[in-house]
């Protein structure tokens, strides 16, 4: 049997088997010698198990899955009950090879006396699954019901247990504690001369990444044909870690950088070349001597490796098969001695470029610890994820019974809390919505700990109201779980952005440079459906840079992940306008010859406590500023006047001339040609004004050019000012 399929069917059994004096060969014991008693799974994939045995002999043998017993030799601890002294435990040094799988483990005992013992131990298990229940109720309180669903794949029933569930930021990992280290040693030989010689020189090269190098690559014909070749035999597969520890000793040292990559350790340390994902596929290892070889590299270096299963294009589920492949091509690393734990099988899909098979890659290995550089990205970015939650614990009050292969609800919690229906406004997230907030429970955790992510299903006079999903809710903590879109609350959104100069650092013959609070102005206009009152939460988040200039009272007071909650009570059919105003600082250039520079400048210094020289000579400024916009406003005006008058003159010119026909109309034409004289006379002084407000307007030009060359100085001074404004 395959040590996978072993997992599958025996995942993690203990047999326990003891000898008495005088006995014959070992027995498992009776059902009665030994008791599971406690049972405690985690969200993080293990499982604490807590038995007693009741041992008459000098020892107790326990017998493992081969797998397994890293985690056993991590985590096991065997007291007697009586002295609370913990026991020795011995195991074979090599694997078995037995067809079961089994690694005896035994325990020495102190003979001629009966033993009562206590074990305890840590091992692989199915994370448990959080549901929850929410009944609404009067007056502020609402009724929490978490159920916890558990699976148990250990192999054995669990009788009349304690079964407890919970989580925490304990972190678990697999490590090697079975196989034999051998550490390298230098020979010295005492009686030789030798000459001292300089350390060898070599070429400078650039840092490169070592991260995803290609070991092997097969397609499905050579996967099929690896897979179909029968394993190696068990004694080579013992043996072959030691003799290539020690047929490699020599020349690990001399080909660390062989390839060229500076690998140290690493498979070509071992004698595999470990080559570029751009290696051609025909020199790859392949077939079941590239397996052998890349097995054989594997168990001496210890190197870990992943596993990439890719799908064929005619595939139906493309995940599924991918995987498949990964695993099969895992299965024959693992049948050719390579401890599980080295290798990690990942299904990619489909993949361009790809038909089918699967390769080994090196396990990505960081070129520098980026720990703290990522911490401060993500609480710059406001992320929730680094957020503590903390660590919880629910243990049933009665013992229970779940059967192998089984699986099991258990309540953890119910319990009356405060909770009340809310309405959640939330246009941020994926699944928010911009124009109607969610109804929601908005509740709080009754209990010392975490309720962990889950579907929560929310009741309310008697009948079923919705659905929805919890994030973690810290102990004592609130949350809200949105349920429903009734549509009963309508929000319109408007944005709308500001300029304000808020302080002038240096000017440069008229050119300022300023720094500027860029504004940004959202106002939510809520209104009221119901007949009855509403409380809405809206959820903003303030973006990175900015800080909360206006807001509604209280805002901030209460956050939902990194975003603030604002509260807004709607009375039966009401309208509220919310206002949120955030601010972040802008350094720009400020030309004073633009005409709204010049006036954000204007209301700058109209708003700060500005005095001496500068203010003044600003002032001569926009006073031939304003000047300069007077006389262009009246030539504007003086020309519009004198377009007038040419239509008009046009028009007593077509009057007289059809009027020279008439004999009888010579007074009339003497009055139109004295009209006409006077318009004339009349565009003649508009264009003789207009040549002298051109010339005044010349003047104030040049002296506003002689003004703003010579306005250069360094002044430094805090206001809050400046309204140019950009709506949106």
């Amino acid at each position: 049997m395959h040590l996978r399929n072993l997992r599958t069917v025996l995942p993690f059994v203990i047999l326990l088997t003891g000898t008495g004096c005088g006995s014959a060969a070992s027995s498992y014991v009776h059902a009665g010698d030994t008791t599971l008693g406690r049972v405690v799974v985690y969200r993080n994939g293990i499982a604490y198990f807590e038995r007693t045995a009741d041992v008459q002999g000098d020892h107790l043998t326990l017998k493992v899955p081969a797998e397994r017993v890293d985690d056993f030799l991590k985590s096991l601890t065997v007291v007697d009950a009586r002295t609370g002294r913990p026991a020795p435990i011995r195991y074979p040094t090599k694997m078995p090879t037995s067809d079961t799988g089994l690694l005896d483990m035994n325990i020495g005992l102190e003979a001629g006396t009966s033993h009562q013992l206590k074990l305890s131990y840590v091992t692989e298990a199915p994370s448990w699954k959080p549901s929850y229940r929410v009944v609404v109720g009067p007056k502020g309180k609402v009724e929490l019901e978490a159920w916890a669903i558990v699976d148990n794949t250990s192999g054995e029933d669990w009788n009349n247990v304690r079964l407890g569930v919970g989580s925490s930021s304990a972190l678990s990992f697999r490590f090697d504690l079975q196989s034999v280290r051998l550490v390298e040693r230098e020979t010295l030989q005492q009686h030789d001369l030798f000459a001292l010689a300089p350390p060898t020189g070599g070429a400078t090269y650039g840092t490169e990444s070592l991260q995803k190098k290609l070991i092997a690559d097969l397609d499905d014909r050579l996967l099929d044909a690896a897979s179909a070749t029968p394993p190696p035999p068990p004694q080579a597969v013992a043996a072959a870690p030691v003799a290539a520890a020690h047929a490699n000793a020599a020349s690990r040292r001399k080909s660390a950088s062989a390839d060229g990559r500076g690998y140290g350790g690493g498979l070509s340390a071992m004698g595999m070349t470990a080559p570029t994902e751009a290696t051609p596929r025909s020199a790859l290892p392949s077939g079941s001597d590239g397996i052998a070889r890349m097995a054989e590299a594997l168990r001496s270096s210890r190197e870990q490796v992943v596993v990439e299963g890719f799908a064929r294009s005619d595939d139906g589920d493309k995940e599924g098969a991918s995987l498949a492949r990964a695993n099969k091509l895992r299965e024959e690393l693992v049948r050719s001695g390579v401890s599980p734990s080295q290798v990690v099988a990942i299904g990619r899909g489909v993949q361009l470029g790809r038909n089918g098979g699967a390769r080994v890659v090196e396990a990505a290995r960081p070129t520098a610890p980026a720990g703290a550089k990522a911490d401060a990205k993500d609480s710059a970015r406001g992320d929730s994820g680094g957020d503590p939650i903390g660590t919880s614990n629910f243990e049933s009050g009665n013992v229970t019974s779940v059967a192998r292969g089984m699986s099991a609800m258990v309540s953890i919690l119910k319990r009356e809390t405060e909770g009340e229906v809310v309405y959640l406004y939330d246009p941020e997230s994926a699944r928010g919505d911009g124009r109607f907030p969610f109804r929601s429970v908005r509740l709080k955790n009754p209990s010392d700990s975490a309720l962990e992510t889950g579907p929560v299903t929310v009741f309310g006079d008697g009948h079923f109201i919705g659905e929805g999903m919890a994030e973690p809710i810290p102990a004592r903590g609130s949350a809200f779980v949105p349920f429903a879109l009734d549509r009963q609350i309508v929000v319109d959104q408007r944005t709308g952005e500001t300029d304000e100069i808020a302080r002038i650092l240096t000017i440069q013959r008229g050119v300022f440079s300023t720094e500027v609070q860029h504004k940004r102005k959202t106002t939510f206009t809520m209104t009221n459906r119901l007949d009855e009152r509403a409380t809405v939460y809206v959820r903003h988040t303030v973006p990175t840079d900015y800080k909360l200039v206006t807001a509604p009272p209280g805002a901030g007071d209460e956050k939902l992940g990194s975003a603030n909650l604002l509260r807004v009570v709607l009375e039966p059919h009401g309208k509220v306008d919310v206002a949120i105003e955030e601010a972040t600082p802008v350094f720009r250039t400020i030309d004073v010859r633009a005409p709204e520079s010049i006036e954000q400048v204007r209301v700058f210094l109209t708003r700060a406590a500005v005095a001496g020289p500068v203010k003044q000579q600003v002032e001569v400024l926009l006073k031939l500023n304003k000047e300069m916009a007077d006389i262009d406003q009246r030539i504007v005006t003086t020309r519009e006047q004198m377009a007038e008058y040419r239509a008009r003159m046009n028009e007593l010119h077509d009057q007289i001339f059809t009027l020279k026909a008439v004999r009888t109309a010579g007074p009339l034409m003497q009055s139109l040609e004295a009209k006409m004289q006077e318009v004339s006379d009349k565009l003649s002084k508009a264009t003789i004004a207009i040549v002298a407000f051109e010339e005044k307007r010349m003047v104030a030009r040049v002296h506003f050019q002689d003004a703003v060359a010579d306005l250069s100085t360094a002044p430094s001074t805090e206001v809050a000012g400046g309204d140019a404004k950009r709506d949106s």
